[in-house]
């Protein structure tokens, strides 16, 4: 299928409000406490839309494909009447989702992603669900499933709905049959170590025939090979130049909400455009180092002829002498360093 060429979208400062705080310390030196009188001021009377700002003004209303936005399409014969479709369900309803992985503990860049996905929904008198990303059952627990929803609340915002990866995994298996039918997805032996990196060789398995592909990705699904001896991979190229992105790996782990249903999961690249298509969002939001896989989001949902959303990228948050990953949080409580 040809490949096709983006605008390249980068917003920086989208969350930032307009405010200005003004602090009043109050020094009680009887008891040597030390009181602070916050007055916010310059919030009252501003749409979320004004304290939003940036290029998410410039955004695309829902079904929109000739605003300024210019986002280019693969378009299949079905891509405007899934779009007509789309229209008629929902009236232009902009439909947003915040997608953690619960995998960690959130951090400051995570509010500014449930701001954005939240506030733009509400902005818009439309709707955000709470999708867990629950892909990887090695390394997801409960509490943080707990966690997260707390979070999201203590934001002050209700989520549409909550939903999670794993609720379509049989739908996604579904459309991985249908994506190596179609010739646009074989099995290949390339070992993990094989596929990392950027200059990866070609897989001698890429031209393998549709029929011993279908074979063996059943066989993958019954548990039939080792972890890592085989995986599914999409024959795409993304932005960055990467070959072949990974659609599904074998994971002995048992799921905390399917058990020992599945022995294959979908990843990333895989999962999140066809979820996204599945809840109708409008505006896949996400931060700037996914602007790599948005070449593969829209060719893999036009490939199996399925609704597209529109992704857009903002910049990421990052605070200067804060931690800001999962990774390293999770090591400074196991080592006790903080709570």
């Amino acid at each position: 299928m040809e490949q096709f060429g983006f605008n390249r979208v980068v917003t920086d400062a989208q969350c930032r409000c307009p405010q200005k705080n003004k602090v009043e310390n109050e020094v009680k030196t009887k008891k040597e406490v030390v009181t602070l009188n916050v007055e916010v001021t310059g919030v009252e009377g501003k749409s979320l839309m004004e304290q939003l700002r940036g290029e998410a003004l410039k955004f695309h209303k829902s079904g929109d494909k000739g605003n300024k936005h210019k986002m280019k399409y693969l378009v299949t014969p079905n891509t405007m009447d899934l779009l007509k479709m789309h229209l008629e369900l929902f009236g232009g309803q902009i439909r947003t989702r915040f997608p953690p992985e619960p995998n960690g503990i959130l951090h400051i860049g995570h509010a500014k992603a449930i701001n954005f996905n939240f506030g733009y929904a509400k902005a818009n008198n439309g709707i955000c669900f709470l999708r867990y990303d629950d892909t990887n059952p090695e390394e997801e627990d409960e509490k943080y499933f707990t966690a997260i929803k707390d979070m999201v609340e203590w934001h002050g915002y209700t989520p549409y709905a909550v939903t999670h990866a794993s609720d379509n995994f049989q739908q996604l298996y579904d459309l991985a049959l249908e994506l190596v039918r179609r010739g646009h997805a074989y099995v290949c032996h390339q070992k993990g170590e094989e596929l990392k990196g950027h200059n990866t060789p070609p897989s001698p398995w890429r031209d393998r025939p549709i029929e011993e592909s279908l074979v063996l990705f059943e066989r993958m699904k019954k548990g039939m090979f080792s972890e890592g001896e085989v995986t599914l991979r999409m024959k795409t190229v993304m932005e960055d130049g990467k070959m072949d992105p990974v659609a599904y790996r074998i994971k002995y782990t048992p799921h905390h909400r399917t058990g020992d249903e599945w022995c294959i999961y979908p990843t990333y690249d895989y999962t999140h455009c066809l979820c996204d298509s599945i809840e109708n969002i409008t505006h896949s939001l996400c931060t700037k180092e996914f602007q790599a896989r948005r070449s593969s989001y829209y060719w893999l949902c036009n490939a199996l002829d399925v609704y597209c959303p529109v992704q857009w990228e903002y910049g990421r948050l990052n605070l200067t002498y804060t931690v800001v990953s999962k990774r390293k949080i999770i090591k400074l409580v196991e080592s006790g360093v903080v709570r």
